[in-house]
């Protein structure tokens, strides 16, 4: 008969189905939380071991920034240091590849380097060295062949050539020379007044008197004519030579084949020889500066006619001060050259070195920024300095020797003076500012405390 209710399954328990899917879900729920517990350890365990590791890369991370911010520092702090402002204030100066050439340059002798540096920056070739005094001379020639031949009383002598050139101490081209023009002035009508003793207080320079006038009226001498005052002017005759070379190069006594520009100012009167020699030098410069010699209070004494714009600032200043003259008094001042005295103290004659360390200071000097400045006869007088102090010369003691070069020129950029080696009243930094003294100082200062330093000049 049938039930009315639902039907029993067959063999088994009278069990509902949606008890069944209760245990089911059970089963099912209780596998997933054992998965999750086993997972949840896992990671427990993983989090005990990662501490130790981050904090270790955090502290890496943080010296690693802080060293890269101490570098930082240390090289802005370095380029600030190393930093070079010209003393023109115009440009930058960096040595930021110092530290490269000097790890090179340190490996080597000094005395290795200084040869090195002498052969491929400074010493001229002498075929060149022949050819560029030959045309100097040649122009000397044709100058004093044309003056006698219009003026047989105004020189003394021939025009002659001197220079770096002639003293063995050139740098690499010799394209500069001076041709000194020998005036020939009467004995008994000219006078010579040290400049130091006048009004001007010039050390170093002289003023040429007209003497004698009750016996030798005014113009009976060839050279009263270029007079201010009772004193022969330098930029007057300055102006006559002027004349003179423009007529002797317009009337072909140079070569023909040459162009050349004849330039007159306050600073030098030249005469500028374009590529006087195919091939090996671009240019020629020849100072003409008119010379006297005369008998002095102390002995012979050979004056140049310096143009007045070559005078150091505070003897012009002096001079521009003075008004017991017509013209500016500057004008009428004389230098006492010191040339023969010089070459003296440069000879080599002991097989020495004088002559290549004042060669290689003028190629550093040169060759750097902040020491540019420097003249040659700034950097000459500074080894003249040391010649009177140090008596060992040879060869062999050429890098010691050059070492007190430098350190003798930081004295004097730290004096901020250096006194003419003749004439010990004469300061040739008085031009300089200061603060320029000072920054050339300090460059040169650091040159030397650094290890290789100086090598690193040499580069």
């Amino acid at each position: 008969m049938a039930s009315g209710g639902g039907g029993r399954r067959p063999g088994g328990a009278d069990t509902p189905w949606w008890v069944t899917g209760i245990k089911v879900v059970a089963g099912i729920g209780a596998v997933a939380l054992g998965a999750y517990a086993a997972a949840r350890a896992a990671e427990e365990a993983l989090r005990e071991e990662e501490p130790m590791t981050s904090t270790q890369s955090a502290a890496s991370c943080s010296d690693d920034k802080a060293c890269k911010s101490d570098s930082s520092d240390s090289d802005n702090n370095a380029d600030d240091d190393d930093q070079w402002v010209d003393i023109n204030d115009d440009d930058e100066y960096s040595d930021s590849s110092d530290d490269v050439r000097q790890s090179s340059a340190g490996e080597r002798p000094l005395v290795e380097l200084l040869e090195e540096y002498y052969q491929d920056k400074v010493q001229a070739p002498d075929e060149e060295i022949t050819a560029m005094k030959a045309v100097a001379e040649q122009v000397a020639q044709n100058i004093t062949e044309y003056v006698r031949g219009r003026h047989a009383n105004i020189l003394q002598r021939d025009v002659f050539v001197a220079g770096s050139a002639y003293d063995g101490t050139t740098v690499k081209h010799p394209n500069m020379f001076v041709l000194l023009v020998p005036l020939n002035l009467e004995a008994n009508m000219w006078k010579i007044v040290n400049a130091k003793d006048t009004v001007l207080k010039a050390p170093g320079y002289a003023l040429v008197h007209r003497a004698n006038t009750d016996f030798y009226r005014p113009g009976s001498s060839i050279w009263d004519r270029f007079l201010v005052g009772t004193y022969l002017n330098s930029d007057l005759i300055q102006r006559l030579l002027e004349d003179v070379l423009n007529k002797v190069t317009n009337r072909g006594f140079t070569f023909a084949y040459q162009d050349y520009y004849v330039t007159s100012s306050d600073k030098a009167l030249t005469l500028e020889l374009i590529h006087p020699i195919g091939g090996l030098v671009d240019h020629l410069t020849l100072q003409v500066v008119p010379c006297i010699t005369l008998e002095g209070p102390n002995g012979t004494v050979c004056l140049e006619g310096i143009p007045h714009g070559c005078l150091s600032e505070s003897a012009e200043r002096r001079a521009r001060k003075a008004d017991t003259y017509e013209r500016d008094p500057y004008e009428n001042l004389w230098y006492q050259s010191t040339r023969t005295k010089e070459a003296e103290m440069l000879q080599d004659e002991d097989g020495g070195c004088r002559k290549k360390c004042l060669q290689i200071l003028k190629a550093v000097c040169h060759n750097q920024p902040p020491l540019s400045s420097l003249s040659e006869f700034h950097v000459k007088t500074v080894c003249l300095h040391l010649c009177e102090e140090e008596s060992e010369w040879e060869d062999v003691m050429m890098a010691e020797r050059f070492l007190d070069v430098l350190k003798t020129l930081e004295q004097f950029l730290d004096d901020k003076k250096l006194p003419h080696v003749v004439h010990k009243e004469m300061d040739l930094f008085e031009g300089f500012a200061s603060r320029q003294l000072g920054k050339m100082n300090t460059w040169l200062q650091k040159r030397l405390k650094q290890p290789n330093g100086v090598h690193a000049l040499l580069i």
